[in-house]
């Protein structure tokens, strides 16, 4: 296992900025700590995986931590991408793939290896240049906000954060409860349980639930996207609704100012 302790040394809460494109995320905070703690594994001791978390760049600015990780086995960098439903495919870099009578062929400048779930499966393929996935563990105080960048990582919240500002592609966001969300979601999924302050929610071919909301401002913009919202007595304010052939029921509204624009999608407000 290839381990990498990211040093935070201040106290109290503070504002992460992660980038990070594959593999899973996981930020737990705690009220009862009191100094941020930052942890990368992979299961590989050699090899992208390894390679990718001893190149992570990090740096500290008062109570501001950057993380950069690199793709793993060069990114999806000058790549094309196909959206069919929730489901893509991503073409880069190599020469291309072939599917004749059931089998599948597949040529380039990477050797043709085969990668499930970021772990390669190529019958010849070498065992220390396996690719295995990345886990990000964040123990963050209370009041701490994070900015979260991913194409296709599974990111899961527990505990409170005052803020968090999400751009995933392809990838899972779960949070139980948030103050402030700002989340750009294509062909991805977000489930928050809860949300106290100003929501902001930008959907392509993706699906966002929140359990309860009970902010003072909410604007959702769906385009070809599905949206299930409760909120709850003690939200106010005004609810913009912005639909191209997207979906939205969004339940508990009746007492908030609703402003709706709907272009061939489908919009529910009780």
């Amino acid at each position: 296992m290839t381990e990498r302790i990211i040093p935070v040394d201040v106290v109290g809460p503070i504002a992460l900025d992660l980038a990070m494109n594959t593999g899973s995320i996981r930020v737990v905070v705690d009220p009862a700590l009191k100094q941020a703690r930052m942890v990368l594994t992979t299961e590989a001791t050699s090899g992208p995986s390894a390679d990718a978390i001893r190149d992570t760049t990090v740096s500290l600015t008062g109570q501001n931590l950057r993380v950069r990780v690199p793709d793993v086995a060069g990114g999806t960098g000058g790549s094309t991408t196909i959206r069919v439903g929730g489901n893509t495919m991503t073409f880069s870099g190599g020469n291309g793939v072939q599917i004749v009578n059931g089998n599948v062929h597949i040529t380039g400048h990477g050797g043709g290896k085969v990668f499930v779930n970021g772990r390669e499966v190529t019958a010849n393929g070498p065992a220390g240049d396996a690719v295995t996935p990345i886990t990000a563990t964040i123990h963050l105080p209370a009041k701490s906000v994070a900015a979260i960048s991913t194409n296709s990582a599974n990111t899961v919240v527990t505990g409170t954060l005052a803020r968090l500002e999400y751009d995933g592609t392809s990838g899972t966001l779960t949070a139980e409860r948030v103050g402030d969300l700002e989340a750009v979601v294509t062909s991805g999924s977000v489930i928050v349980g809860e949300v106290s302050g100003p929501l902001d929610i930008n959907l392509t071919s993706g699906n966002v639930n929140i359990g309860a909301y009970s902010g003072h401002c909410a604007r959702l913009n769906l385009t070809s996207g599905n949206v299930r919202m409760a909120a709850t007595a003690q939200a106010t304010g005004r609810l913009t609704v912005n639909a191209t052939s997207g979906s939205a029921r969004i339940t508990g509204a009746a007492h908030l100012d609703v402003r709706r624009r709907v272009t061939s999608g489908h919009v529910q407000i009780s």
